[in-house]
């Protein structure tokens, strides 16, 4: 079962996303998808709205930016701190997008694609929401790639396979380039961003991330307390002694809408085979 993000959840991840680990990677993000003014965006799995206060603000007053999340409580936090008179938000899931087709210049989704049971029919309706040759940034993370220090390789192994089923597809990155051209899309630009941080501190993104992780493992029972709070203290210590040691990497893949989706393509071709 992946994480549900209620109240507690999304407080968490606020607080991650208003690390400078994220703003980097935010800045980063927003480098590769160059919203232009005047564009219309829509964010696919919003979160706490940070992004979209970005974007809202590149592409100007002649713009609109959509963010749309599942949470009801990320919803009313962003709706809460919006400023912005070109960005609203709106409760749905990147399933079902709350829009017409073909309404918008540009599409983003930032680490949501990897919680998603179906993420064909998310990439088709990403591509439906978008205007024929409008562009699409997916980023995700490949939980494989993770590089924790630990005194115990063994518990962090287990810690780290409790950890898998917070999401859908851990493993994301591997299939999507493919994914994405065979729901109509060409490829333009695929990198990776990496954080890497040398202490835990409450300002850095797996500070954050360690009491999340204990606290979806303790919940899911998959590991007994005592082992959560073995990882939990080593850690801290190896913090504490100045060995502490991780690192990520987000894989962003760049593409645009085709004109006809690429199953369109290939049956057309094998049409033309038979005649």
């Amino acid at each position: 079962m992946s994480m549900k993000f209620g109240e507690e959840a999304a407080r968490r991840l606020e607080r991650t996303y208003m690390t400078p680990d994220i703003v980097r990677q935010r800045e980063a993000t927003l480098a590769l998808f160059a919203a232009k003014p005047g564009e219309s965006i829509v964010d696919i799995g919003s979160g706490p709205g940070f992004l979209c206060e970005s974007l809202a603000q590149q592409v100007g007053p002649q713009g609109r930016v959509l963010g749309v999340d599942v949470s009801e409580s990320m919803i009313e936090s962003a709706r809460q701190r919006n400023p912005f008179g070109n960005l609203t938000y709106e409760l749905g899931d990147a399933v079902t997008v709350p829009a017409q087709d073909a309404s918008f210049d540009a599409a983003i989704s930032t680490q949501v694609f990897e919680y998603v049971a179906d993420v064909d029919a998310a990439i088709r309706e990403m591509r439906r929401v978008l205007k024929p040759g409008g562009r699409a940034l997916v980023v995700a993370t490949d939980w494989d790639g993770v590089v924790w220090h630990s005194s115990d390789r063994e518990r962090m192994a287990r810690m780290m396979r409790a950890w898998e089923p917070h999401c859908a597809d851990p493993r994301l990155p591997r299939t999507l380039v493919a994914r994405m051209r065979e729901g109509g899309f060409e490829i333009e630009d695929v990198c990776g961003y990496s954080i890497v941080n040398t202490c835990a501190g409450d300002d850095t993104y797996s500070g954050n991330s360690i009491n999340l992780m204990a606290s979806f493992v303790r919940r899911q029972k998959s590991l007994s307390d005592a082992e959560v709070d073995a990882w939990l203290a080593d850690l801290r210590e190896l913090d504490a002694q100045g060995r502490y040691f991780f690192a990520t990497t987000r894989f962003m893949v760049l593409a645009t809408r085709m004109l006809i989706s690429a199953s369109t393509c290939a049956t057309s071709a094998a049409q033309g085979r038979k005649s």
